[in-house]
C-alpha cells in the first residue's frame, strides 16, 4: 500500500526554498504568511482547484491505492474538522490568535487561515504577543499599551476570539527569556559579576505587581483568558536528584544558557525558588484562569518528568492547606471541588520522528499521577530532514518516505493521547485528570520546526493530518497494531505484561526483582508471549552472562516483529527491555541541597517485603541520637520503585519519607562506568588532560557555538575534577557559594543504542548516538554528529562536531541516511581504567574513513554567551572534533561517568532477616560501614533509626 500524498509536492518545495525568516517563534513561507504572525489580512490559498491539484501532482506521489483514495473525500468541505473529531476527547488549538481570523464573515473552510482556524480548532494560543516583553519598558512605563489601548492589539484579538466561542492561553507570566524587564536586565557589577541588580524584595514586588496586573487584566470580558502558562521552561532539562526540585531548577548560574534571573534576584535576600510558588499563589489570587505549569524535553528523561512532577504535588498540597487557613482563594470546579494550585501541567512537544512514544506515555503517567490534567501545548513533529551545510532531502521517494513515517507517527501519537484523555472518550478512569488540550505551535509548514505540521505550505492536508483524523484506522491501513503492541513475561512463577507502541524509537520497561543468592539471570524466548504474528527477533543481554549484583542489574532487550507493514518507511517491531535487579536504595545527602537539610532514597527492584520506616530523631546533651514520635511504615510493591523523601522539619504525620546518612562512599555521584547501560546519561571526559599536579580533566560539552577560533566548529570542553572514581563538577565561576556544584546540562549526554546506514565492518554492530539536552538554541534534544566534509566543515582533517545543522531552521536534526555521521563505535573498554576510543565510521564511493573523537587545544570561550548567561567555562579552551584516521587508536582516549550508587561486590550479599525494632538510643557514628548502595534489613533498622541526626547537628553548628 502506498499511503497518500496529498499536496505533498508544495510543502516540499518550501521546505527546499531555505529557512524562513527567524525573527520570532512563529516563522512562516512568506509564501503564505500566517496571520496573527505577520498581522496581514487573512491569505487565500491561492483558489486552489482540489481536483486539479490531485490529478497535476508528481507521478511519485500519485496515490497507488484506489481504496484509500475513494475513503478520502477530495471536497474541502468534507475534510474533518480536528476540534469535532476530539470532541469528546480534548480541546484542538494552535497560535493563529489575530482577531481577523475570527472576524463575522469569516466562515468555517480550507481556503484561507482564517477559515482553517475557526473550523479546526477551539483554543488558541498567541505565539509572542502576550510574553513578557510586550510591557516594554518594565516598570518604567505604568501604562503599557495593553492597558491603555482596548480596541486594538492584543485585547482586540482576544476578544474576536472569545466572540467566536475559541477559548484563549495566554503565553506566559513567567519566564527566563523573552522577557528583557522582569526583572531588570542584567548589569556588570562591582565584584566582576553579571547579574540583575534587584534583590529578593524588589523581585518578589514587581513579581506580584506584573501578575496582578497582566493577569488581573486579561480575567475582565471580553479579553479573558481561558488559561494561562504561569511558568515557562523553569527547570534544567537532565537534572540529577528530581526528589529535589529546588536544585533541579535553573537558578541565576546553572545551566549557563538560559538562566533564570528571577532566581538569581530571590537569592539576594531570600530563596532562590520561591518565585516559583509566588508567582502561581499571585495568579491564583488574580485570575479565574486555568493555571499551567509549562516545560520541554520532559517526554525523554524520567528526572525531569519527576522533578515537575514533585514540584506540581507540592505546591497543591501546600495552598490546599493554606486557603483552607484562610491564605488564599478558593476556587471551585465542576463538581464542587476546590481546584488546585496548579491545574494543569504543560509538556511542550517540539519533537521529530525520533520521538518515543514509549517514554512520552510513562511521562503522562507520571503527571497525571498527581492529580491534574496534562496538555500538550506546542506541538510540531518534524521529519528528519536535514544534513549539513546546504544539503537537502529533494523531491522524490526519500521525501515520500519521510512524510508518510510522519502520518505514522502522528497516528499513534493520537491514539495515545485518545487513550489517556480527560473527556468521556478516555479509557483511563482510574486518573482523576487527563490529557485536556493539545496545540499546535504553528498550523502549516514549514513552521516554526520544519514541516512538522498536518498542513502543507499551501494548506493542504498532508498524511499527518489524514492521521490525526482518524489513528486507529489510518494504522491499521498501514498494517500496523492500533493500539501498540502488548507482551507477557514471565520470570519466577510471575508474569508480567507491557505494551510498546513499535517502531525504530520506541521501548517499553519493565524492573523485575530477582530473589537473593541469583547470580545469573536465565531468560530466553519461551519465557516471552507475543500476540499472532509477532515473533522474537532478537534478545541481547547487558552484560552477556546477565550477571546481577545489588546495583548494577542485568538488561535484557527483547526485539520482535510483526508482519511486514504497507509503508516500507516505517518498521512493524516492538522493542521491551527488561532490567533484572535485586534491591537497591541510593540515597543523597543535604550536600548539595538549595534548602539543606534535605535527603531522599531511591528504592528499586523492590523486594515487596521490607518495611522502611521514618523517624524523628534529635541530639541528646550527652551527643546521642534519640528517635522520637511514632514510627510510620511504607511498603514498596514488588518490583516497584519509588523514592521516598524527608526532611527533618517535617511532622512525623507528614509525607512519607526515608533518611539515610553513611559513609560517602554510597551516597549518588558522578563515578566511573565500565559498560553501556540502556538510555542512560553519561559525561564524556578525556583520559589524556590531566594537568598542574591535580587530577583534573575536561568533558565534552555541547554549546550553541563554536568553541574553538578557526573552523571547523568544535564541541566545547568544560575542566573537571576526578577523585579516584568520582567526578566533581565545577561550579560557575561567577556564581556565589551558596550556588551548589551540579553537574551542567551541557556536560551530559544521553547514550541510545543505533545501528549505522553504513557498509563495512562494523555494519552488524550497535553503536550509539549521544544525544544533548540544553535549552539554548535547542528545544528539543540532537544528535552529536560530525559534519559532511562540505567547506566550512572540515580543515586540516577535522572535521566539525556539532549538534544542530548550522544553516537550516532551528531544531533541524540529521537525516536517517546521515547517521553514519553519527553512530558512534568505541574500542573495549578497559575493565579497570574504564579508558576507550570512540569514532565513526563511513564508507561512500569506495572510500573508507574512520573519524575519531579528538580533543583539540586550540580556541576560545567568551567569558559571557549572548543574552543573561554566563559561561560556566571561563578561560576555557580548546573541545573536540572529528578527525579523519586510518583506525580508532589514533582517537583520544576518553572514560564515561555515570550518576549512580557505588554497587556491592558479588560477594557482599545482604542476608534475609526481618528488621528488629529500631533502638531508642544510638551512637553518631554508625556501626556499619558498607560501600554500597543495597542495604540488608538488619541495617535498615539502624539507619532508619538515626534518619536526620546528622543534619540536625549539622544545622545547629556555627
Amino acid at each position: 500500500m502506498k499511503i497518500r500524498s496529498l499536496g505533498l509536492a508544495t510543502a516540499q518545495q518550501s521546505a527546499l526554498a531555505g529557512p524562513p525568516s527567524r525573527r520570532s517563534r512563529n516563522t512562516c513561507n512568506e509564501n503564505f504568511p500566517i496571520v496573527g504572525t505577520t498581522r496581514s489580512i487573512g491569505i487565500m490559498f491561492g483558489r486552489l482547484d482540489i481536483k486539479s491539484l490531485l490529478i497535476a501532482l508528481p507521478a511519485g506521489l500519485v496515490i497507488a491505492n484506489a481504496t484509500l483514495a475513494a475513503d478520502r473525500p477530495t471536497n474541502p468541505a468534507d475534510w474533518p474538522a480536528l476540534k469535532d473529531v476530539y470532541k469528546n476527547h480534548f480541546l484542538i488549538g494552535s497560535t493563529n490568535l489575530d482577531a481577523r481570523n475570527f472576524g463575522a464573515d469569516v466562515v468555517p473552510g480550507e481556503n484561507s487561515v482564517a477559515a482553517m482556524t475557526v473550523k479546526h480548532f477551539n483554543v488558541v494560543t498567541p505565539g509572542n504577543a502576550m510574553k513578557p516583553e510586550f510591557w516594554n519598558g518594565g516598570i518604567s512605563n505604568p501604562t503599557p499599551n495593553f492597558l491603555t489601548n482596548l480596541t486594538s492589539g492584543i485585547n482586540a484579538d482576544i476578544g474576536a476570539a472569545n466572540a467566536r466561542g475559541v477559548k484563549v492561553t495566554g503565553h506566559v507570566l513567567v519566564w527566563h527569556n523573552q522577557s528583557a524587564q522582569w526583572p531588570a536586565p542584567n548589569v556588570l557589577t562591582a565584584s566582576g559579576g553579571w547579574e540583575t541588580p534587584w534583590d529578593y524584595a524588589t523581585a518578589k514586588m514587581n513579581l506580584e505587581y506584573y501578575i496582578r496586573t497582566v493577569a488581573g487584566h486579561f480575567d475582565q470580558e471580553p479579553f479573558k483568558t481561558y488559561a494561562w502558562d504561569v511558568v515557562n521552561e523553569a527547570f534544567k532539562d537532565n537534572p540529577d536528584n528530581p526528589a529535589d526540585w529546588r536544585n533541579a531548577l535553573r537558578t541565576g548560574y546553572s545551566p549557563e544558557e538560559r538562566p533564570s534571573r528571577w532566581a538569581q534576584a530571590y537569592a539576594k535576600g531570600g530563596k532562590s525558588w520561591d518565585y516559583m510558588y509566588d508567582a502561581f499563589y499571585a495568579a491564583r489570587q488574580n485570575t479565574t484562569a486555568i493555571l499551567n505549569y509549562n516545560d520541554f524535553n520532559d517526554n525523554e528523561r524520567a528526572s525531569k518528568a519527576t522533578t515537575i512532577a514533585s514540584m506540581v504535588k507540592e505546591f497543591n498540597e501546600r495552598y490546599a492547606a493554606e486557603s483552607a487557613a484562610g491564605k488564599g482563594r478558593i476556587l471551585l470546579d465542576a463538581k464542587g471541588n476546590p481546584r488546585p494550585l496548579v491545574d494543569v501541567i504543560g509538556t511542550q512537544g517540539h519533537w521529530d520522528m525520533r520521538l518515543n512514544l514509549d517514554a512520552f506515555e510513562r511521562t503522562i503517567k507520571t503527571y497525571l499521577e498527581t492529580g491534574v490534567n496534562v496538555d500538550l501545548t506546542e506541538l510540531d513533529l518534524a521529519p528528519t530532514l536535514g544534513l549539513d551545510k546546504g544539503q537537502r532531502i529533494q523531491n522524490g521517494p526519500e521525501m515520500d518516505a519521510l512524510f508518510e513515517e510522519q502520518g505514522i507517527q502522528y497516528a499513534k501519537l493520537f491514539s495515545l493521547l485518545k487513550e489517556y484523555a480527560a473527556g468521556p472518550g478516555g479509557r483511563h478512569p482510574e486518573y482523576k485528570g487527563g490529557v485536556h488540550r493539545v496545540t499546535w505551535w504553528g498550523m502549516t509548514d514549514p513552521g516554526y520546526h520544519t514541516n512538522g505540521y498536518p498542513w502543507s505550505g499551501v494548506g493542504q492536508p498532508k498524511e499527518a493530518y489524514w492521521a490525526t483524523t482518524n489513528p486507529e484506522q489510518y494504522l491499521i491501513d498501514a498494517g500496523l497494531p492500533p493500539n501498540g503492541v502488548a507482551a507477557t513475561f514471565s520470570y519466577g512463577g510471575e508474569s508480567f505484561k507491557a505494551r510498546t507502541w513499535g517502531g525504530k524509537n520506541a521501548q517499553a520497561m519493565i524492573d523485575i526483582n530477582v530473589p537473593v543468592g541469583t547470580k545469573n539471570v536465565v531468560f530466553t524466548a519461551a519465557n516471552v508471549s507475543l500476540p499472532a504474528g509477532f515473533a522474537v527477533e532478537s534478545m541481547k543481554f547487558n552484560p552477556p552472562d546477565c550477571a546481577v549484583v545489588p546495583g548494577k542489574p542485568c538488561h535484557v532487550t527483547v526485539t520482535a516483529r510483526g508482519p511486514a507493514p504497507a509503508t516500507a518507511s516505517v518498521e512493524n517491531t516492538a522493542t521491551f527491555v527488561l532490567s533484572f535487579g535485586k534491591m537497591t536504595v541510593g540515597w543523597m545527602d543535604a550536600a548539595n541541597a538549595l534548602e539543606a537539610p534535605f535527603s531522599y532514597a531511591d528504592v528499586r527492584f523492590s523486594d515487596g517485603v521490607t518495611a522502611f520506616k521514618q523517624y524523628k530523631t534529635s541530639y541528646g546533651s550527652d551527643g546521642m541520637a534519640r528517635a522520637s514520635g511514632v514510627a510510620e511504615t511504607k511498603a514498596v510493591p514488588k518490583h516497584g520503585r519509588t523514592t521516598l523523601v524527608l526532611q527533618p522539619q517535617d511532622p512525623i504525620a507528614g509525607p512519607f519519607g526515608l533518611r539515610l546518612q553513611k559513609d560517602a562512599s554510597t551516597e549518588k555521584a558522578w563515578r566511573l562506568a565500565t559498560r553501556f547501560e540502556p538510555g542512560r546519561t553519561y559525561m564524556v571526559v578525556s583520559g589524556e588532560s590531566a594537568f598542574n599536579g591535580q587530577t583534573q580533566a575536561a568533558a565534552l560539552t555541547n554549546r550553541s557555538k563554536p568553541a574553538t577560533t578557526a573552523s571547523p566548529e568544535s564541541l566545547s570542553r568544560t575542566p573537571v575534577v576526578l577523585r579516584g572514581d568520582i567526578l566533581v563538577p565545577s561550579r560557575n565561576s561567577n556564581a556565589p557559594p551558596g550556588e551548589p556544584a551540579l553537574a551542567q546540562d551541557n556536560l551530559k549526554f544521553v547514550f541510545e543504542e543505533a545501528k549505522s546506514p553504513a557498509a563495512g565492518p562494523y555494519a552488524a554492530q550497535e553503536g550509539h548516538t549521544m544525544q544533548s539536552f540544553i535549552h539554548g538554541t535547542n528545544a528539543y534534544p540532537h544528535i552529536v554528529f560530525r559534519g559532511n566534509g562540505a567547506t566550512g566543515t572540515v580543515v586540516a582533517g577535522q572535521n566539525s562536531l556539532i549538534t544542530r545543522q548550522t544553516n537550516g531552521q532551528e531544531g533541524s536534526q540529521i537525516a536517517e541516511r546521515a547517521l553514519d555521521q553519527a553512530v558512534w563505535f568505541n574500542t573495549p573498554i578497559d575493565p579497570k581504567s574504564g579508558e576507550m576510543k570512540m569514532f565513526l565510521y563511513s564508507e561512500k564511493d569506495g572510500v573508507k574513513q574512520h573519524h575519531v573523537l579528538k580533543e583539540v587545544g586550540d580556541g576560545e570561550t567568551p567569558n559571557r554567551d549572548a543574552g543573561n548567561a554566563i559561561s560556566q567555562r571561563q578561560g576555557s579552551v580548546g573541545g573536540f572534533v572529528a578527525m579523519q584516521a586510518e583506525s580508532p587508536k589514533e582517537g583520544t582516549s576518553v572514560r564515561l561517568y555515570a550518576y549512580d550508587i557505588e554497587s556491592y561486590t558479588s560477594d557482599n550479599e545482604p542476608p534475609t532477616t526481618e528488621p528488629p525494632s529500631p533502638p531508642p538510643v544510638m551512637p553518631i557514628a554508625f556501626p556499619f560501614r558498607r560501600s554500597g548502595g543495597s542495604l540488608d534489613t538488619g541495617d535498615l533498622a539502624l539507619a532508619l533509626a538515626a534518619l536526620a541526626a546528622l543534619a540536625i547537628a549539622r544545622r545547629r553548628r556555627p
